[in-house]
């Protein structure tokens, strides 16, 4: 698929799961994801009046906590390439009545905003590792920032550190006979290696690079519901498996809750390790 063809059957895909974001939003996240946006949070040091800009913002959970650091002088603009995303967050906005945050529907590869008003601080959590050119959006965010502005991101590690959603996807390519995605294919893991991101981030202009390994759990009450979250809201996943027969399907979830059965505790919960990578840069002069 070219590029384009990625950009349009992603944005399908994650825009059908939109309902999914929000609907999750409305309750405290928790496990490594939510240990993953209070480390942003501290290492964008954001402060008071500041201008930030949030990528692939979802159900904008980094974005409206970043809004209560910048306070009522600073603003924050939380922007996603599927405009049904777009809307849950503004939905979210409007509902918490959160004076200075705008929504915007924004494709982070080619971001419709000029660098004349530039912003203090770029966040994207795990929005860049499922972008078909991330070097090029990397750009597209140093552009957009102050001269020594601060990018801020969060990709999930490599795929052997995070078994919760690994044992899913290795259970589909296995059975689909698929072969295992290269280097430079979107997907999230793309960027899990910890040799790797930096190397991306470099390239896209950025200095000062400080990689983080945030270490966590992922729990689940069962096996049917650790299927069941994370087939309702991962987009391109959902999509794979509902285009095929119920055979298929069957035979995957069996092989993938086997696998995953040796993450399960005494009481019928599982609870697998997980990691995520941070990273802090600094736009180069």
């Amino acid at each position: 698929m070219s590029d384009s063809e990625i950009r349009e059957a992603s944005k399908e895909h994650w825009s059908a799961s939109a309902d999914s974001w929000a609907r999750g939003a409305e309750e405290e996240e928790a496990g490594v994801a939510a240990a993953a946006s209070a480390w942003m949070l501290e290492a964008a040091a954001l402060r008071e009046g500041e201008r930030v800009l949030e990528l692939a913002c979802g159900a904008g959970r980094v974005g409206l906590q970043a809004a209560g650091r910048v306070g009522s002088a600073g603003s924050v603009l939380c922007t996603d390439f599927s405009e049904a995303m777009v809307e849950a967050v503004s939905g979210r906005v409007a509902r918490l009545e959160v004076d200075n945050v705008a929504t915007r529907q924004i494709d982070a590869e080619h971001l419709d905003l000029g660098a004349e008003d530039p912003f203090d601080a770029v966040l994207c959590r795990f929005g860049y590792m499922l972008m078909a050119d991330p070097v090029q959006a990397m750009r597209e965010s140093a552009r957009v920032l102050h001269p020594d502005g601060r990018l801020v991101l969060g990709v999930w590690g490599a795929a052997e550190r995070n078994p919760w959603l690994a044992i899913i996807l290795n259970a589909v390519m296995a059975h689909l006979e698929a072969p295992p995605p290269g280097p430079e294919d979107p997907g999230p893991f793309a960027l899990g290696e910890r040799s790797r991101l930096p190397e991306v981030i470099s390239r896209a202009g950025f200095t000062e690079v400080e990689i983080a390994e945030i270490d966590g759990e992922e729990r689940y009450d069962s096996l049917d519901a650790w299927w069941e979250k994370n087939l309702d809201g991962s987009g391109p996943l959902s999509a794979v498996l509902e285009a095929l027969p119920a055979g298929d399907q069957n035979a995957i979830r069996s092989a993938a809750s086997a696998d995953a059965e040796a993450f399960l505790a005494g009481d019928g919960s599982l609870v697998f390790p997980a990691m995520v990578l941070g990273a802090r840069a600094t736009k180069s002069s």
